[in-house]
């Protein structure tokens, strides 16, 4: 080894690039996700047919719509907003729709995350 010259630099254990919530883009694809999830759900709302879907429209055909029964809870019958009407309800339904399952996968993500960290230390 020459006495003039510094020594290189050992890149074998240099750290490893930052991921995860603080990555450069871990800020960011929530508020992606949902800006393409509320885009869908207005687009979608404009084709939602009123019409009973295959398996109601099977049942009202043959006579035992009837003998279902019904959901003891309702979080958003029929996809609708009471006191709405239209487009513009289910509009409405399928934002708050996403919003509750966006909570719902946050609470469940950070529980989850939680509870690795405890396993880990």
């Amino acid at each position: 080894m020459d006495a003039n010259r510094a020594p290189t630099p050992d890149v074998t254990h240099s750290p490893a690039p930052t991921t995860g919530r603080r990555g450069p883009l871990g800020r960011w694809w929530w508020i992606a996700g949902l800006a393409v999830a509320v885009v869908v759900a207005v687009l979608a709302a404009s084709f939602a047919s009123g019409d009973p879907d295959g398996l109601d429209s099977v049942a009202i055909q043959q006579g035992f719509e009837k003998a279902g029964t019904e959901p003891g809870f309702r979080v958003l019958p029929d996809y609708t907003i009471p006191g709405l009407d239209g487009t513009a309800s289910t509009i409405v339904a399928g934002v708050v729709g996403i919003a509750l399952v966006f909570a719902f996968v946050l609470v469940l993500g950070r529980l989850v995350a939680r509870r690795r960290k405890e396993r880990a230390a």
